[in-house]
């Protein structure tokens, strides 16, 4: 089936070889309450969709970086629907340095999320279900509790629900944050956090273990530099840090009626696992899996974690129905 959004704006994507343009794919942007132009895509399977998956990213990550994800859902009779965030890849951000990411509040996050709902989701087939990772986990979180009525279910990937930051670390570095804000200068780079390595080039990392998915990665990046983000505000950094702590709370997670199932890794070096268990513990319908040797990238690990890991969100989905 070949759906068309009505689109605010035109946007193009980033192509390049060996990530092909998956099928039915659809691009463009929708303007926000605050004038910002934000990029979103749809791509459609070749026969009737059995649904819809809004694929939510998660921090720096474009909507590229998920063509093979997108291919795996489609083929298996599923639309995707992808509305990229502030900040990240061809959309508008808040910063007044390109690649450095700025935010007041997190909030704002939900709100381009409400400014196109109608226009980016509302329209496709249902069942609509939701897939999200890390920094999208805690966006769609704040999402189905606000909307229980968005999503039939909502599937997340080591979601950005707390940081393995030692508490005095974090007190100081949430001081800083206040003070920079007091000053006037959220908007300056946070000195807690290096500076980015461009994937292509790096000998290590702390997201995957498969390098040819992190080098495709890369490429992108050297393609158009305009995708990568290099690094986040202070201001970025103190709303993050509230957000995470607001929605952590009892009796916030408690009001969450849409089924949730929270995938994590067992070589998880940038969330905090524990946090997951919590949360699990206080919704209404909560399940989760460990995958032992993924690390946080699922979604771009090796063959037999990412399969695994789809696999489960697919029946997860089917579970729904």
């Amino acid at each position: 089936m070949t759906v068309k959004i009505t689109w605010d704006g035109p946007s193009r994507f980033v192509e390049i070889e060996g990530n092909p343009l998956p099928f039915g794919a659809d691009v463009g942007v929708h303007k926000m309450r605050d004038g910002k132009m934000l990029r979103g895509a749809v791509f459609s399977p070749q026969g009737e969709a059995r649904g819809t998956v809004v694929l939510m990213t998660g921090y720096s990550e474009f909507i590229e970086k998920y063509f093979e994800t997108i291919g795996d859902f489609t083929r298996r009779g599923y639309l995707v629907a992808m509305p990229e965030w502030r900040g990240h890849g061809l959309s508008d951000g808040d910063g007044n340095e390109p690649t450095r990411l700025h935010l007041v509040d997190f909030d704002s996050n939900l709100r381009d999320l409400e400014d196109r709902w109608e226009k980016l989701v509302s329209p496709l087939p249902k069942p609509h279900v939701g897939l999200a990772h890390s920094m999208g986990g805690q966006v769609s979180l704040r999402a189905v509790q606000a909307h229980p009525e968005w999503l039939s279910g909502l599937a997340q990937c080591a979601p950005m629900h707390g940081l393995p930051i030692p508490p005095h670390f974090l007190e100081f570095a949430k001081f800083v944050a206040r003070l920079y804000r007091l000053l006037g200068k959220a908007d300056s780079w946070n000195p807690f956090q290096g500076q980015a390595v461009r994937p292509g080039v790096a000998e290590t990392n702390d997201v995957t273990n498969d390098f040819d998915r992190f080098r495709r990665t890369g490429r992108l990046y050297v393609s158009e530099p305009q995708l990568q983000v290099n690094g986040a505000s202070l201001g970025w950094f103190a709303a993050a840090d509230k957000a995470m702590a607001d929605t952590r709370r009892p009796a916030f997670l408690q009001t969450i009626s849409t089924p949730l199932f929270i995938a994590s890794a067992g070589q998880e070096m940038l969330v905090d696992n524990k946090v997951h268990t919590h949360v699990l513990a206080h919704v209404q319908k909560g399940s989760g899996k460990l995958y032992e040797s993924g690390m946080h990238e699922l979604m771009m690990e090796k063959d037999a974690v990412r399969e695994e890991f789809i696999a489960d969100v697919v029946a997860f989905f089917d579970r729904l129905a």
